[in-house]
């Protein structure tokens, strides 16, 4: 199965980054994100077999990270294909992602593992075949957007023909 560990927006920070992307007018170029997959993406495991879900669990379980607060600070281009909502990379919000990268990497496929620098930021778009990303200064300005983070999440993420669907696959709370 395809993992990933990330970390939820509430409710009211994915209505507001909704109400954003509507305020961007037609934009045929993009594919949006459903707004229910928008998160922050804190590793990524790729894919894994069914048999080491328990122990990737487990390594999770012994995150132990305190809630901190998460402020989008703007909106950016990553590559020539992805429209993100970045935040500010705060040392709580980096440390939580080396902690579950560390605790995760002997789980993590090959092809999946990263050495660079943890860059929160929440997918928003991703360009069509053949198009590009608009300039973030061709947008409107990212409302300000806050929020405590208080618990990471594991999700399967299954490949459709429609686009990917996420599960959340386990929850462990900040404190």
């Amino acid at each position: 199965m395809r993992l990933f560990v990330a970390l939820p927006l509430p409710d009211e920070v994915r209505a507001g980054l909704a109400r954003w992307v509507k305020s961007c007018g037609a934009q045929p170029g993009l594919r949006w994100t459903p707004v229910e997959q928008l998160h922050f993406t804190l590793h990524f495991l790729g894919e894994v077999a069914d048999d080491r879900v328990a122990e990737i669990t487990a390594a999770l379980g012994g995150v132990e990270a305190a809630t901190f607060p998460v402020a989008f600070e703007r909106i950016e281009t990553l590559g020539r294909g992805v429209l993100a909502a970045a935040a500010q990379p705060a040392p709580p919000f980096a440390a939580l992602a080396e902690s579950v990268r560390s605790r995760l990497r002997q789980f993590t496929a090959e092809s999946a593992q990263s050495d660079r620098a943890f860059h929160p930021h929440v997918t928003l778009a991703r360009a069509r075949h053949g198009a590009t990303i608009p300039k973030a200064s061709a947008l409107p300005a990212l409302p300000a957007l806050k929020f405590t983070a208080t618990c990471f999440r594991l999700y399967r993420s299954e490949l459709r023909r429609e686009g990917a669907v996420h599960t959340v696959a386990g929850e462990w709370k900040l404190g």
